[in-house]
């Protein structure tokens, strides 16, 4: 007598194949929600942690706004320190004063105490006594300063009409690095005690400008609610709340969302066209132990036990690969691909719980599978194995129609409230969540109804063999749509997470090529006006340089309309001729004398075109009113993206030039040979000691270095997902190739020949694969397309490309292989196999 687990294993050993694909399948399922988690566990810990290698410890900043004149007193220090939910609070004071009798510059100079919470915001660790600074090392270039030298201060302070001015001696107690991608800023720090004597309105009870909070963990904004009903007019800032950490956390978050939602998809259907082949011949066991007289409770028990015995091996199977690619795999792939080393922390039981509620949620599948079919009668069994037809129903038309009208109306919501704010950008995921579920949905109707008008232009060009295998894929639709799925959710998460990736290089390209118009740039950090643009001619004999153009700061000019002297402009001095010779500029024509170059922006707010005439003036000091300096003539008009910032562009020979003392800040060197160019100038910096001459190509790299630093774990996950979901397609395919083998033989029995079955195994497996890839593609241009309406991004095309030109050929690779085995079998043992 056979027990009922005797019965069980020998039907494993009966289908060993099919046994070990399924397994294999939800060992890399297990494997795609694991890695998944562990990215998701720790990104956002990652990039609270730069953040406060950026900010420091604290979570909100406190004090007034300059116009209001008023400083934080001692009393509110106090104040703030008893409030519920705050943990520390550091005085700073701001100021700015002239460093070693340099008068043409002035430096931030900030007054800080001795805690953790300041030294963590500033990067420093002396503690600091009366008399001491810490320096940054770009001041400690300028004047060629050491930890021990001695650097004099000079504070200004206004009182009345006057100002008193006094110099101090400070020993240098520290020079801070700049942080990596970042350059030197140029501030000094001293004891808040100090400082805060010289800032304008400070008197016996001021504690100082601002104050840092660090509250108790999501605290921050209750805390800050707080500070607002005790003061009204106070300025509060909280961290969380800045533009650019929205940004980031917002993008991490709908990364993350869709993420999980396209793994999750791609594990189901893995997962579903696994058990739906296993089914399809539990079912025909089924049908055969019915038909012997066998209970609906002996059949139930055969095949739980045969279900739970895959699902056990498989999750546990699953959990040791994800154990060994996250601890070792996963740092060693980010090691060998050169970036730098990132956290993969996954709590053990983290682990556990998504193992257990995995192997729990598939025996709730299956069990409910198990209990349907085992009480269906023998002939129930066969009709429902081949009944596999889909069919368009009126209630379908209702759903689809409802989840689209409901996206429609999320999408204009959120352009309503506006798409970059927290609610809109909510609203476009959600919204491109469900148009998604649409696509996805109606893709076994669209896969059908392309085969049924493809079917006769394919016999025409590709033959009968081809035709054969379309026709046998239009039943089979319904049962092979989980591979289809899984490729276009793969290509969904390849088209939105390389995106995602090429745009963060982007805007840090496009910041960079802002900042370095071309491969060098010399700073006149001291603002230095002997530096003159005869300077350039100098540059540009230097046989290394191909061309070079110096740039103004932006200095402030009133302008005079209809209503008296109204808001004024930055403007900007160039060299026109050079910025037309180099097609920065369209061909100018005027008298660049008087002539002005105005952005479209700035044309349409001030109903301006070229021909018109602005009378410039400027502020002064005496008269304590602006007073006009000349008339400027329109000569062109540029487009906005010439500049974001600045509207107003003059020549260097223009008398607004020369009436305000403009100062070249900047000299822009293209050059032939950087390197060779870079060793040319360094004779500048004997004459001008202050001048900074810096090179884009090292500013990209140590911004690249930068960036896969802060991405190097997404990379490194962003390869296994992709890695590991192609491996588990090809699984599936194998699978279910392999049952068609019956198939195959009664094809091969009629006349089709190893060749022509080689040719309809390929042709099978190619429209699946096509159908998903191109679909896929569409539907994830179009979901990143829809998510880049919130904050805008790029394309990346190569990554597109090349990994779908691998994919199709391990694909061609792979079915070739499994075609040759089975039209080499010979049809005998075939069909005693099957």
């Amino acid at each position: 007598m056979f027990t009922m687990r005797t019965i069980a294993l020998k039907l494993f050993r009966a289908a060993w194949a099919n046994v070990l694909t399924s397994i294999s399948i939800i060992t890399i399922s297990i494997c795609l929600v694991m890695t998944m988690s562990v990215y998701i566990w720790n990104a956002h810990s990652q990039m609270k942690e730069d953040i406060q290698a950026l900010y420091g410890e604290m979570d909100l900043m406190v004090g007034y706004n300059p116009d209001q004149n008023r400083l934080l007193t001692s009393q509110q220090i106090e104040n703030f320190e008893a409030m519920p939910g705050v943990t520390k609070v550091s005085s700073v004071s701001l100021a700015q004063t002239n460093v070693e009798n340099e008068k043409n510059t002035s430096f931030y100079t900030v007054g800080v105490e001795n805690d953790d919470l300041v030294k963590s915001r500033y990067h420093f660790n002396v503690d600091l006594g009366p008399n001491e600074v810490v320096i940054t090392e770009n001041v400690a270039r300028l004047f060629h300063k050491e930890v021990g030298d001695t650097l004099n201060v000079t504070f200004n302070k206004t009182i009345g009409d006057s100002v008193e001015a006094n110099t101090g001696s400070f020993t240098i107690q520290e020079i801070l690095s700049p942080l990596k991608g970042t350059d030197s800023p140029n501030f000094i720090l001293m004891q808040n005690d100090e400082l805060k004597t010289w800032m304008n309105n400070s008197n016996a009870q001021t504690a100082g400008m601002f104050a840092l909070i660090k509250t108790e963990d999501n605290m921050a904004t209750s805390v800050g609610t707080d500070l607002k009903q005790l003061d009204e007019t106070l300025r509060v800032d909280v961290m969380s709340d800045y533009d650019e950490f929205k940004r980031n956390l917002q993008a991490l978050i709908i990364f993350m969302v869709v993420l999980s939602f396209f793994i999750l998809l791609i594990s189901s259907v893995l997962l579903l066209s696994t058990f739906q082949l296993l089914f399809y011949k539990i079912k025909e066991q089924l049908m055969v132990f019915r038909a012997l007289g066998a209970s609906t409770k002996q059949v139930g028990r055969i095949v739980q036990l045969q279900l739970s015995t895959i699902i056990g091996v498989g999750v546990l199977l699953g959990t040791a690969v994800s154990l060994l690619i996250i601890k070792s795999w996963l740092p060693q792939l980010i090691s060998l691909m050169k970036m730098p080393d990132a956290k993969t922390d996954l709590p053990m039981i983290f682990v556990l719980a998504i193992a257990i509620v995995s192997f729990l949620l598939l025996q709730l599948i299956t069990q409910w599978q198990v209990h349907k079919s085992s009480s269906l009668l023998p002939l129930q069994i066969a009709t429902e194995n081949e009944n596999l037809s889909l069919r368009w129903t009126k209630w379908k038309t209702i759903i689809v129609s409802g989840v689209a009208f409901m996206s429609l109306f999320l999408f204009l919501n959120a352009y309503k409230v506006g798409k970059n704010s927290g609610q809109g950008a909510l609203m476009i995921l959600i919204a491109t969540l469900l148009v998604s579920g649409i696509f996805l949905y109606l893709m076994p109707y669209l896969f059908t109804a392309l085969f049924k008008f493809s079917l006769k232009p394919i016999r025409t060009v590709l033959g009968k063999e081809a035709y054969l295998a379309c026709q046998q894929l239009m039943p089979q639709v319904r049962r092979n749509m989980p591979i289809i799925l899984s490729i276009i959710g793969l290509m969904v998460i390849l088209i939105f997470g390389s995106s995602l990736f090429k745009s963060v290089q982007q805007s840090s390209y496009e910041y960079i090529n802002s900042q370095y118009e071309t491969s060098i740039k010399i700073d006149n950090e001291l603002n230095d006006p002997t530096i003159t643009p005869d300077l350039i001619k100098e540059i540009e004999a230097l046989p290394s340089v191909a061309y070079a153009y110096a740039r103004s700061e932006a200095p402030w000019i009133a302008l005079q309309g209809e209503n008296g002297w109204e808001e004024g402009s930055n403007f900007e001095a160039i060299d026109v001729e050079k910025y037309v010779q180099l097609k920065k500029l369209d061909a100018v024509k005027g008298d660049l004398k008087n002539g002005v170059i105005i952005t479209e922006r700035f044309a349409r707010k001030h109903q301006l075109a070229v021909g018109d005439r602005i009378m410039a003036g400027t502020f002064d000091e005496t008269l304590q009113q602006n007073v006009p300096i000349g008339e400027l003539l329109v000569i062109d008009v540029a487009l906005d993206s010439y500049n974001k910032y600045i509207d107003l562009f003059v020549d260097w020979s223009s008398f607004i030039v020369s009436s305000d003392s403009t100062i070249i800040t900047n000299i822009m060197v293209e050059a032939d040979n950087t390197e060779q160019a870079l060793a040319d100038l360094s004779y500048l910096q004997e004459r001008w000691s202050a001048l900074k001459i810096t090179d884009k190509e090292t500013f990209i790299k140590q911004y690249d270095e930068m960036t896969f630093q802060r991405w190097s774990l997404f990379v490194g996950v962003f390869v296994i997902l992709i890695s590991a979901t192609c491996l588990g397609v090809l699984q599936t395919l194998l699978h279910s190739i392999y049952s068609k083998r019956a198939d195959y033989a009664i094809q091969r029995l009629i006349g089709l020949s190893p060749r022509g079955l080689i040719k309809l195994i390929l042709t099978q497996v190619l429209s699946f694969v096509l159908y998903g890839l191109a679909v896929g593609t569409f539907l994830g241009l179009l979901v990143t397309k829809l998510l880049f309406t919130i904050d805008g991004g790029s394309y990346d095309f190569v990554t597109l490309g090349v990994t779908s030109i691998v994919f199709l050929g391990a694909t061609l690779i792979v079915f070739t292989l499994q075609g040759y085995w089975i039209s080499r079998r010979k049809l005998a043992n075939e069909m005693l196999d099957i």
